[in-house]
């Protein structure tokens, strides 16, 4: 999708319209975000000593001063970009400023009030620096969705999307999924901890936790003790096929291979 076809956000700064252009609406974990920067000055001069764009990663906290708690959204810049210097422009001009900036690999990823923005600065001389920004929709990485979808369409399982969660100490990235009709009375969920490595591969667990069907089943359950896990990995090349399609086959014997293994060790 070319720019200009992109997905807009448009709003005010100093009096002056700022219209953000993306490339696309959607981004993944590690994806290049690649958009330009629109300034229509108002109708009189507009100076001052730069534009800047930042790209901040903002989650939550909750914070507690012993008699109160409160919930605090925290927002930290990962990448700084100078779009402009010293600028001096002519009144209703406009001026165009592509940028492109690169999410992390295994990076947070988008909840109702955990995420990222894209903010647009003005530095305006006697003025507080007017500040605008953009929200973004940053979803699991391709990687990961492929094993989710093979899960679906070859095991059949079906993914709890509302279940989908990142942790901050590993950068892991959760997936959750019901198992089919036939492993129910076996398998109460089929859960996975996935992250990226450098090389393109996905290393991770997956996490079964069982049906309990029995006394010691159940205080299993209750302390925890009733998940299975098992590693796994899968190279880019099992992944992906050179046309860019999802390597069905190689996911599924990896992940079906895991998860038929750790079936039968309970049922011996």
């Amino acid at each position: 999708m070319g720019i200009l076809e992109g997905l807009k956000r448009t709003f005010d700064i100093a009096g002056s319209k700022i219209t953000v252009v993306f490339e696309d609406e959607i981004y993944s974990q590690f994806d290049q975000i690649r958009g330009e920067v629109v300034v229509t000055a108002p109708e009189y001069k507009l100076a001052g000593k730069a534009i800047n764009l930042e790209l901040k990663e903002f989650w939550t906290e909750t914070r507690s001063t012993g008699k109160t708690t409160t919930t605090v959204t925290v927002h930290k810049t990962r990448v700084e970009v100078a779009l402009q210097g010293a600028f001096d422009f002519e009144p209703a001009s406009q001026h165009r400023f592509p940028f492109e900036v690169g999410l992390p690999k295994n990076c947070r990823i988008s909840t109702s009030h955990t995420g990222w923005r894209l903010v647009v600065t003005m530095d305006i001389p006697n003025a507080i620096d007017p500040t605008e920004g953009v929200v973004l929709e940053v979803q699991p990485a391709e990687e990961f969705l492929a094993i989710i979808e093979v899960c679906e369409e070859n095991l059949r399982f079906q993914e709890r999307r509302k279940s989908r969660r990142w942790n901050r100490k590993s950068s892991k990235t959760y997936f959750r999924l019901l198992p089919p009709e036939m492993l129910k009375s076996e398998l109460d969920y089929l859960a996975f901890e996935m992250s990226q490595a450098e090389d393109g591969s996905v290393e991770g667990d997956l996490i079964l936790n069982l049906q309990e069907k029995s006394i010691a089943d159940y205080f299993k359950a209750i302390v925890g003790k009733d998940k299975i896990r098992k590693p796994f990995h899968l190279a880019s090349s099992q992944l992906f096929a050179q046309d860019g399609s999802v390597s069905s086959e190689d996911i599924s014997m990896v992940i079906g291979g895991s998860l038929k293994e750790v079936m039968l060790d309970q049922r011996n």
